[in-house]
């Protein structure tokens, strides 16, 4: 939905960054073939580390082929889970047409009208992933209580993002059950908070232009001062990102396997380095 989290290849061995170019590219290939080929233009880091949680808890058998890129010359590596791709585009479509809609109620002028001209789209994108019982209900539930916490105008930055928090904690442990089931909720409860809080700094200084609600604003009354505590922002998100590591760190293998380094390097090396990005973005302003 936001695409901050990403790997740090150059820390990766060979074989893990090739593996997660692998899943890149089969979630794209599948979501451009069962949702829709915008998809493919859309899809983002963030629901490539959902892909690998969902693999790595849900035990599902994958095997790497070879398949033709309708986008690049030749051949390329594509990693075939089916079962993983499939929950996680559904999740994508809802979301992404969650996240228009979101738009159109805050946003004004020839932005927001450009997105009304394409919510047809999205709603039939929306419409195609609408294929797990309960799945739209958890993300408008969650979209829901993110804008009244919102309409609130909260000064709490963890109430204002347990609504969207607590969507993605039911999103990632949807039919998992026992111990899995628990784990993937707590990496997915830490990751949407990191996301939501993430997005908040982002967006600082627009929302401040724009008037639009932002809890870091109402927090410290303004940008500036915001910019001033960015230390304190960090390290609320730094909880986040080492609470997820550390309830993913009971389920995984020992000796660590792919998914283990790969989710691990996602969430303790990317998520850092996203948070770097965002903050030399606000000082480069």
């Amino acid at each position: 939905m936001f695409g901050y989290i990403r790997p740090v290849k150059g820390e990766l061995y060979v074989k893990d960054s090739e593996f997660y170019s692998a899943v890149y590219c089969g979630l794209c290939r599948y979501g451009g073939k069962n949702i829709s080929h915008l998809t493919r233009w859309l899809l983002n880091y963030d629901f490539v580390l959902l892909a690998l949680l969902r693999m790595s808890l849900s035990g599902e058998k994958v095997c790497v082929e070879k398949k033709r890129c309708p986008y690049k010359l030749g051949k390329k590596a594509c990693a075939c889970a089916d079962g993983s791709y499939a929950f996680v585009c559904s999740a994508f479509g809802l979301l992404t047409y969650g996240k228009l809609l979101d738009d159109i109620k805050d946003e004004k002028g020839f932005s927001r009208f450009c997105k009304k001209m394409i919510k047809p789209i999205f709603a039939r994108i929306a419409k195609k992933s609408d294929t797990y019982d309960g799945l739209r209900d958890i993300v408008n539930e969650g979209l829901n209580a993110t804008d009244i916490a919102e309409s609130q105008n909260l000064d709490s930055v963890d109430r204002s993002a347990d609504g969207f928090a607590a969507m993605m904690k039911k999103i990632a442990s949807y039919g998992l059950d026992g111990e899995k089931k628990l784990i993937a909720e707590s990496c997915g409860y830490h990751i949407g908070r990191f996301i939501y809080i993430a997005d908040a700094l982002d967006d600082i200084k627009d929302d401040e232009k724009s008037g639009n609600y932002n809890p870091l604003l109402k927090k410290y009354e303004n940008s500036e001062n915001a910019i001033s505590h960015l230390n304190e922002i960090e390290e609320t998100l730094y909880d986040s990102l080492n609470a997820f590591s550390n309830h993913y760190a009971l389920l995984a293998s020992n000796p660590i396997n792919a998914y283990d380094r790969l989710i691990f390097n996602i969430v303790e090396l990317g998520g850092r380095n996203a948070v770097k990005r965002i903050i030399e973005r606000k000082n480069e302003k």
